[in-house]
């Protein structure tokens, strides 16, 4: 029998955490508790959806722990904590953007589609979390469609980049090292080579990586990563957005070789952060990370509040399908 009251969602979003407590959450290896409980069969499944925002895990649990007791496990104060219909509302609104700084945009609902295909492809999955996240995945798409609210809609790379801009007259002949080539730095990556800008610089921990990169921009000069530290003290803008869970520039590597009469501008979209914040006590270096960047370009304007609200209809409508779904899987 498919029980909703089973059904829960834990993390943590840049909603009820700051930055340095969002590091702070991940640096606990959350994903490694939730995969232990799932492999003692403590609970039945599980899709986790990360991203620079936010780390939540929807869970299927079975009668061996309490959302409470699981929540526990967490060393944070103010850890989100949802279960039933409220995790299905929430999750819903999370698909179609509610949650998001830029509401509306499409970036969520591709990282929730890519979590749970991930969830499928690592056996996690069961057919309660299916049912709901097909759901979730086609109100997101529905909701987008009907309201538009994506249109024109700003990316987190298009901030990013509109970010960088802000602090110079133009960057036509800044030196721009970027580090890292996941989802995230190739967004911006790519923005980048549209502005025609001619001195791009990569890097990343494994260089084949990165040389299928340069075969899609061949503008763009790789750097090997041992040698990160001789391209950074020559950049003028520095992009940090690695997966990696510790500093990838280090105070006591980088200052050695940094150029006391150059100035340093580091853009850290990294969770944890890649850049020692010690750095920027140099007066020729400026940090700033997503935090920042937000604070600067938010987008939440009331027109697009405004259309959350005129479709909001849109997820009564898609829950009381999913109910008929539920109830036809009950009756097999």
């Amino acid at each position: 029998m498919l029980d909703l009251s089973k059904f829960v969602v834990l993390g943590t979003s840049h909603e009820n955490l700051t930055l340095l407590e969002r590091e702070s959450f991940i640096k606990t290896r959350p994903k490694h508790i939730i995969e232990k409980l799932y492999e003692e069969k403590k609970i039945n499944g599980y899709v986790n959806l990360s991203t620079c925002l936010r780390t939540e895990f929807y869970l299927e649990l079975n009668d061996t722990l309490t959302a409470e007791e699981i929540k526990k496990l967490f060393p944070v104060k103010d850890m989100l904590l949802k279960k039933g219909m409220d995790t299905i509302a929430y999750l819903f609104k999370v698909s179609c953007g509610f949650y998001s700084v830029i509401k509306g945009e499409d970036q969520i609902l591709a990282q929730v589609k890519n979590s749970f295909a991930e969830s499928l492809e690592d056996k996690h999955g069961t057919k309660l979390l299916n049912i709901i996240f097909n759901k979730a995945i086609e109100l997101g798409k529905k909701f987008r469609t009907e309201s538009m609210i994506a249109h024109n809609a700003l990316s987190l790379e298009a901030i990013s980049l509109k970010f960088i801009k802000s602090k110079f007259e133009n960057i036509e002949d800044k030196n721009i090292f970027i580090l890292g080539i996941g989802e995230l730095a190739q967004d911006v990556l790519g923005l980048l080579v549209k502005e025609n800008l001619k001195h791009i610089y990569i890097t990343n921990r494994t260089y084949h990586t990165a040389e299928e990169l340069k075969k899609k921009y061949d503008t763009v000069n790789l750097v090997d990563y041992k040698h990160k530290y001789d391209s950074i003290k020559d950049a003028d803008i520095i992009i940090a957005a690695t997966s990696a869970p510790h500093i990838v520039v280090e105070y006591n590597k980088f200052i050695p070789k940094m150029r006391e009469n150059k100035q340093y501008l580091f853009l850290d979209l990294a969770v944890p952060r890649d850049v020692d914040e010690r750095i920027g006590n140099f007066e020729n270096v400026k940090i700033y990370n997503l935090d920042d960047v937000w604070d600067v370009y938010n987008q939440n304007s009331l027109n697009r509040d405004k259309l959350l609200e005129d479709y909001s209809y849109l997820i009564d409508e898609q829950i009381e399908k999913l109910n008929k779904s539920l109830s036809y899987y009950e009756k097999e």
